[in-house]
């Protein structure tokens, strides 16, 4: 096996270890995120997994909905609904800067592939925002 293979393959299991989060509203949301993150990186099986998002509040939100929608070793899960106002966040929503804090339990005996979309909607159905976390569980 020559080195060159040999240092593609080790990265390989680097890269798809890793977790990503991103903007999936491709920036057509009404908050802009400024920062988000996603750890343990990689996500480890049994412990809580933990994003964090900062974004901008360009007006006043009263209320709203927040989909969770979730794809597991590439099979898609019907996606859960509920409210946004005080399950996710408290509102009303004030104009400014926001951060957040959502954990996420990890199953020890999940393996594979993690895609989880968080969507974000007022009371008008306007997207607020739209995050994707895609991540490896096990090894």
């Amino acid at each position: 096996m020559s080195i060159l293979f040999r240092a593609i393959a080790i990265l390989s299991v680097f890269v798809s270890s890793s977790a990503t989060v991103s903007d999936c509203s491709k920036g057509l949301s009404l908050f802009k995120l400024t920062s988000m993150s996603f750890s343990p990186d990689p996500t480890v099986p049994g412990e809580n997994s933990t994003l964090l998002l900062s974004m901008t509040v360009p007006e006043e939100i009263t209320g709203g909905t927040v989909t969770y929608s979730t794809t597991y070793n590439f099979i898609p899960f019907a996606p859960t609904t509920e409210p946004l106002c005080d399950v996710t966040v408290a509102c009303p929503i004030q104009v400014g800067e926001l951060s957040t804090v959502s954990t996420y339990p990890m199953d020890t005996t999940t393996t594979g592939s993690l895609a989880i979309t968080i969507r974000w909607k007022d009371t008008t159905n306007r997207e607020l925002l739209c995050v994707q976390i895609k991540t490896t569980l096990g090894h």
